[in-house]
């Protein structure tokens, strides 16, 4: 029984202890924007940004690698020039090269990547260090080179072929 008391009165010092050391902080409560039930809000939360939509994390991609098929209409020179190119996407948008489309229609499908690239492309997976067995392909009503049709390979990597050349893109966080 003893021993029981004991441990109770050090879980309740350890409580005791870190309630004072990280603060035990205060919550209110408030109404989400229909009126309906309300949700817990820490008092000390930061407000959101000016915007009104707090902080935002994007996914970003830049041009990690490209390769050149044989019936390229660029040389090496021209593709090399689009090496670490940034491309950001957001949900209305793609920006790539310095230009931009507004107004993006998305529409998502699978495709066998064999298939596909057979088909589309002309080429093969091996021929362009492609993996993947299925892939997501991205049409887009976008007139950026590259950006009609885009490909969605795993580990978040893009790819887009312009003009026989294909580009590959590595995500990288932007916060």
């Amino acid at each position: 029984m003893r021993k029981k008391t004991l441990i109770i009165l050090q879980l309740f010092f350890l409580f005791f202890v870190t309630s004072v050391v990280l603060g035990c902080g205060t919550t209110g409560f408030t109404s989400n924007k229909e009126g309906k039930s309300p949700m817990l809000k820490p008092e000390s939360a930061s407000p959101p940004a000016a915007s009104g939509k707090g902080v935002s994390m994007r996914v970003l991609w830049t041009v990690s690698r490209y390769v050149i098929t044989p019936d390229a209409q660029w040389q090496k020179e021209d593709a090399q020039k689009l090496l670490f190119k940034p491309l950001d996407i957001t949900a209305t948008s793609i920006t790539f090269n310095g230009k931009t489309c507004r107004d993006v229609i998305f529409k998502k499908e699978k495709a066998n990547t064999k298939e596909y690239l057979a088909n589309i492309f002309h080429t093969t997976p091996q021929a362009l260090g492609i993996e993947e067995e299925i892939i997501e392909v991205i049409k887009t009503n976008c007139d950026l080179p590259g950006f009609d049709r885009y490909m969605r390979l795993k580990y978040g990597r893009l790819a887009i072929c312009i003009n026989g050349v294909f580009f590959f893109f590595e995500p990288a966080m932007n916060y």
